[in-house]
């Protein structure tokens, strides 16, 4: 098992292809492995390199104190990127690894040659949808008398609600969702943390690298309304619309997130 010393923290890594570097950046509760379905496709064009953030999974206990969170977790991205010798690069962030891309982009514009970010709940904590109110109070009730694993259950659930009344995370095998649950309490952690308020619009419009965003079409309102924000603050951002997708459209929708980040 391949990793590296960043900071205080011990990443775990692995990278396969060549060509120009891209970095992939997991969400909240995940890790490099959910990004399977994708890589090999990817690195036909790229030298991919995939890592578990952070205080997930393979990378150990150590986290990010709440204040200056994603600045540290853009840093840790940063050094990544440079101890590989794999900088400038082009960054692809899923969900909230989508804010930290963008952390990364404007506080290390230098390491970053092209942005991509899938579905970023940037800024979602100051516009919770009215449906979402009792998950996420359930959520909090969960996790203070020690019931996280159910927590992040249902912070899931919430997310990846589909138009049919079906479920996301109950499509998920046994192994994918026993994965995801043992990060529970780094996930609840990121919750206090907040949604990337510090990447104020007037921050965000300074970026000058060139972004595109991928979007599920059948995705959570949640995440719908981050990325129309996004765009409303990068006007020249291109969006690419995966038909049928969810939040999970790097494992349900490989081949259509592949042909989308590549033609971005």
């Amino acid at each position: 098992m391949a990793t590296i010393g960043v900071g205080d923290a011990s990443l775990y890594y692995r990278e396969t292809g060549t060509g120009g570097p891209l970095l992939l950046i997991h969400g909240s509760g995940g890790h490099a492995d959910l990004f399977d379905r994708v890589v090999p496709a990817l690195a036909e064009q790229h030298r991919v390199i995939v890592y578990d953030r952070r205080g997930h999974s393979r990378s150990g206990a150590k986290r990010a104190p709440i204040q200056g969170h994603l600045k540290r977790q853009a840093d840790d991205a940063a050094e990544l990127l440079r101890s590989l010798g794999a900088a400038p690069a082009t960054v692809i962030g899923w969900s909230s690894g989508g804010v930290i891309a963008l952390c990364l982009a404007l506080e290390h514009p230098e390491l970053v040659t092209r942005l991509i970010v899938c579905e970023p709940p940037l800024h979602a904590s100051k516009h919770v949808p009215a449906s979402s109110i009792w998950p996420f109070l359930k959520t909090q009730l969960l996790a203070a008398i020690g019931r996280k694993r159910e927590a992040m259950a249902t912070v899931f659930r919430m997310l990846l609600a589909e138009p049919d009344g079906s479920n996301g995370y109950d499509k998920l095998d046994d192994a994918l969702r026993e994965g995801i649950l043992v990060n529970a309490e780094i996930l609840l952690h990121e919750f206090k943390t907040g949604t990337g308020e510090e990447l104020t619009p007037e921050r965000i419009a300074k970026l000058r690298c060139p972004i595109s965003a991928i979007l599920g079409e059948a995705t959570a309102p949640v995440f719908a309304a981050a990325t129309q924000r996004l765009l409303e603050m990068l006007p020249q951002m291109r969006v690419e619309r995966i038909p049928g997708a969810n939040h999970l459209c790097v494992m349900t929708h490989p081949a259509d997130f592949t042909r989308a980040a590549l033609q971005t």
